[in-house]
């Protein structure tokens, strides 16, 4: 099947006056309810025909003079910004998180850009793979024997399916990421290291996005498993057996050992770790560079190494910077 655009988005998710901006985000306008924009951009960028936010709550708030500045002079014509901020803008739509309502509107126009659906001639996809209605396969995507796709995913050039991949409806994978290739496993002979045969899957839930330079290992002898709405910052490691349960987020460089089991809801920072057989508990928070050598509890915030209370972590080392600078 050759790629082809799909079918064009509705006229109304080219162009929203004020009141229906409020309607879809859940506001109330200020001003001119009949203004359009039809994109959403910075707060020092946008012009007329654009909308834009401001994340302050006014003057008592803590946003500094450049902020109020760039407010002051915005050319925007709507701003979504919270009651008590005074706005130049022909139309204000009042929201109680700004941020949030910049977001869903930016997701209705992204509705208007032109999509490809099909699967590119320089894709290679096996006949036994099975591929969901509406699925975007870019050049030199390979999908190998048994993988399934659901419905409307999308995987950018590059991205490798190793046989038996499963992805559910509506993933979005970018270039150049990894899935299913042989875990990191090895055993000492006294000899030689005796590679254990990796004979497992890799399964991706519904609504997950991967991106660029993600390699995601298969399980031994089981699944590689990542639950629905996940998201995966650039050049993470998944390594064989984990576990991650729904709405788990991993930023960049996050390298997961193998049989590490994550729970709902938990944040890993930026080059955050952990070493293997452990579990990081639903809502936990690790700070970027933190690595696990242990359990973490549900909703806990850690940080460090060995990864402990992340307040502990920044006394210790207000601590030490003031022993150095006493010493100095």
């Amino acid at each position: 099947m050759a790629m082809e655009f799909c079918a064009p988005a509705p006229e109304n998710a080219q162009v929203l006056t004020a009141a229906a901006v409020a309607e879809l985000v859940g506001g109330r306008v200020s001003g001119d309810s009949g203004v359009t924009v039809g994109r959403v951009n910075s707060l020092a960028a946008a012009a007329e025909g654009e909308a834009t936010f401001f994340t302050g709550g006014g003057p008592a708030s803590t946003s500094n003079a450049a902020d109020l500045a760039e407010l002051e002079n915005s050319r925007a014509s709507l701003i979504l910004a919270a009651d008590a901020v005074p706005t130049p803008a022909p139309a204000t739509v009042r929201v109680a998180n700004p941020a949030l309502a910049a977001a869903l509107l930016a997701q209705h126009f992204d509705l208007a850009r032109p999509r490809w659906c099909g699967i590119h001639e320089l894709s290679n996809v096996h006949a036994s793979a099975r591929i969901g209605d509406g699925v975007s396969l870019h050049a030199r995507v390979h999908v190998d024997a048994d993988c399934v796709i659901g419905a409307g995913c999308v995987l950018h050039p590059g991205v490798v399916l190793y046989p038996g991949t499963r992805l559910g409806p509506g993933c979005t994978i970018h270039a150049n990421s990894v899935l299913g290739a042989d875990g990191f496993g090895y055993i000492w002979s006294g000899e030689r290291h005796e590679k254990v045969p990796q004979q497992g899957w890799v399964e991706i839930g519904a609504g997950v996005e991967i991106g660029a330079q993600v390699a995601i290992d298969r399980g031994t002898f089981a699944a590689t498993r990542v639950g629905a709405g996940c998201i995966i910052d650039n050049q993470v490691q998944i390594g064989h057996n984990c576990e991650l349960g729904r709405l788990v987020v991993l930023c960049a460089q996050v390298g997961l050992a193998g049989s590490t089991v994550i729970g709902d809801g938990a944040v890993l920072g930026g080059r955050a770790a952990t070493t293997g057989h452990l579990r990081i508990g639903s809502g936990a928070q690790m700070a970027g560079n933190a690595v696990a050598t242990k359990d973490i509890a549900d909703g806990m915030v850690v940080g460090g190494y060995p990864a402990w209370d992340l307040r502990m972590e920044k006394r210790m080392i207000a601590r030490i910077r003031r022993l150095a600078r006493a010493g100095a």
